[in-house]
């Protein structure tokens, strides 16, 4: 793969609102875009059922050879991240361009 597939969230990862980005997420990894970078910096929130479906996401892209990366992490998830140990499970950056960067090497 030349280079990651950006993504952009926009809003707060919770049920039922996060099956469309679930959805869309999956089929960028069905059509082979295994390497996503996910820009989390308009998401307030997230609840248990976002944390299970982005884990969920993680393992089909690893299963693929590919992986989910993610940058714009507000304070607050960052904290809830955090105590569900995600922070240790996803790389994650402080800006776009370091997680693009990640890819290449």
């Amino acid at each position: 793969m030349d280079s990651c597939t950006l993504v952009s969230i926009d809003g707060d990862i919770i049920s039922p609102e996060d099956e469309k980005v679930h959805n869309y997420l999956l089929r960028q990894i069905e059509e082979g875009n295994i390497e996503l970078l996910v820009d989390l910096t308009a998401v307030k929130y997230i609840d248990s059922s976002g944390i299970s479906m982005l884990l969920r996401l993680l393992q089909n892209a690893r299963r693929k050879g590919g992986d989910i990366r993610i940058y714009g992490i507000s304070e607050r998830v960052g904290k809830i991240f955090n105590q569900v140990g995600l922070s240790h499970i996803f790389k994650s950056y402080n800006s776009q361009e370091e997680g693009i960067i990640s890819f290449s090497g």
